[in-house]
């Protein structure tokens, strides 16, 4: 009986095709934010406008904060809703 207990316990810790996909999405934004601020560097050097690597770093920051709040909405902890 014990064993049967301990396999449904893995098949439920087992992510979904739907969330590896989720989660796909969520760093799929942080290589190319990287890209377009290395872009926006390089950019900037050679002469254009500082919004090139400071929309790049922008980016950045987004993708890293998507990520967060998708680790935190998987692992059950829900954000407070803001009042």
């Amino acid at each position: 009986m014990k064993t049967a207990g301990v396999r449904q316990d893995q098949a439920v810790k087992q992510p979904s095709t739907f969330d590896r996909f989720d989660r796909a999405l969520d760093w799929a934004g942080l290589p190319l934010s990287v890209l377009l601020l290395a872009i926006g560097i390089r950019e900037y050097r050679d002469g254009a406008s500082l919004s090139w690597p400071v929309g790049g770093a922008v980016l950045v920051l987004v993708s890293l904060w998507v990520i967060y709040r998708g680790m935190d909405r998987r692992s059950g902890k829900a954000a407070k809703p803001t009042q």
